[in-house]
């Protein structure tokens, strides 16, 4: 015979096993990040990176991920350098139940040492690194024949009227060959070490960079025009302005020497009539002009950014060059190019439970009555029955509770 109220216990049984075997497990908090990237470039909206090295502190063992020492060739696609050292490294440890972090990343030239983090960095120097930031193609510069002749008064074009069918060729050829003596601009940065480093703990983090044997320069026909020298250890977040000004009066004096040579027959019928600088300086002056953008930073560049996140998480970049959108006058490929980018934090303390969040006030219960009035009204005097007039909700709780018992027994002798 089936004992229907047994069958009821084990079904209650076997769901309440099933609802804890569903119940998710609790996963451990990390109480301690760090990561590091050694360089991330993107040239014309095309991100490429050395990948990333991280370490985690689960509060029992430290877990890493990546590779500390990537060969430079994992930035594919690109010529901003050519040989180097990359490092990037992160560590993680817990003390006395609290969790620290620490990371270091950076670009270095061939034969660089590789030391681990903690050591002041990652990389000590070896021969320097050239990075291409920027080439400058000067090849769209022209003399336009309206334009020549808007810069000059009256009684000059009136002279070169005569002579402008072959003065006007003169002066381009002259240009071009200026030019193509001069090539495109080179603008690059060279270095000995670019490196970041950071660390976190209780409550407090702090970051720094090193910047070794560094400068920006540009080359114009060959010879090397300095733009500044990249301070060691600079102040968080310093930007570098390169002015250009500097390269536009190379390139002026360069074309000047051609022109005077090139336009020496051309300008021979005007010597009568006005002198031929004043022609070379108008041809100059256009060209000048469509320079203009050369002495508005062609790169921007960045050194030691850094972003607090929080009191125990910082991330800091040691360079972050930037070519500006002035060069895209020149069709210079635009780049962005992240060197030494290290991140230490968020930490915490083993054995700390996650605070569960607050809930909000709701409108209280309606209060549960703790006894039943038994049907016969009490008298307003106080007299009658009284508390011997209502039975408590236990004693109603346990009655039934017999009834259920009894009836159940008699159905087990049925």
């Amino acid at each position: 015979m089936t004992h229907k109220p047994a069958r009821g216990l084990a079904l209650v049984a076997t769901g309440a096993l099933v609802a804890l075997s569903a119940a998710p497990a609790t996963a451990a908090t990390p109480v301690a990040q760090a990561d590091a990237t050694a360089l991330t470039l993107t040239v014309a909206s095309t991100p490429t990176d050395s990948g990333a090295f991280s370490s985690t502190h689960d509060g029992s063992s430290e877990s890493t991920s990546g590779s500390d020492r990537p060969a430079l060739s994992v930035a594919t696609g690109q010529s901003f350098a050519q040989v180097g050292t990359l490092a990037q490294d992160a560590r993680t440890r817990v003390e006395q139940k609290q969790g620290y972090a620490e990371a270091c990343a950076g670009l270095a030239g061939d034969g660089a040492t590789v030391v681990g983090v903690g050591e002041g960095g990652c990389l000590t120097p070896g021969q320097n690194v050239r990075l291409n930031a920027a080439t400058v193609d000067l090849s769209g510069l022209r003399i336009v024949e309206a334009e020549f002749l808007a810069g000059l008064d009256q009684q000059l074009q009136d002279a070169l009227a005569p002579v402008l069918d072959e003065l006007l060729p003169a002066l381009s050829g002259g240009l071009e060959q200026a030019l193509t003596g001069l090539g495109d601009l080179g603008v690059f940065l060279d270095a000995g070490v670019i490196q970041s480093q950071c660390t976190a703990g209780p409550g407090t983090s702090a970051g720094s960079a090193q910047i070794v044997d560094a400068a920006a320069y540009v080359e114009v026909g060959g010879s090397r025009v300095d733009l500044v020298a990249l301070p060691v250890n600079p102040e968080p977040n310093t930007h570098v302005v390169t002015d250009l000004g500097a390269v536009t009066q190379e390139v002026l004096d360069a074309v000047r020497t051609e022109l005077e040579t090139a336009v020496d027959g051309a300008l021979g019928p005007l010597t009568a009539v006005v002198d031929g600088a004043e022609v070379l300086a108008e041809a100059l002056g256009q060209v000048g002009e469509q320079l203009a953008p050369l002495e508005d930073n062609v790169i921007d560049i960045l050194l030691n950014e850094q972003v607090q996140v929080a009191d125990d998480e910082i991330e800091v970049t040691a360079l972050n060059l930037s070519v500006l959108p002035a060069a895209q006058e020149f069709d210079v490929d635009l780049l962005r190019a992240e060197i030494g980018r290290s991140h230490c934090g968020p930490t915490g303390r083993v054995g700390t439970p996650t605070p569960e969040p607050t809930p909000e006030p709701t409108d209280p219960p309606a209060p549960v009555p703790t006894s039943v009035p038994a049907g016969v009204e009490t008298a307003a005097s106080g007299g009658g029955m009284g508390a011997a007039g209502n039975l408590s909700l236990v004693g109603l709780l346990a009655l039934a509770a017999g009834a259920g018992v009894a009836s159940w027994r008699r159905s087990l002798r049925g």
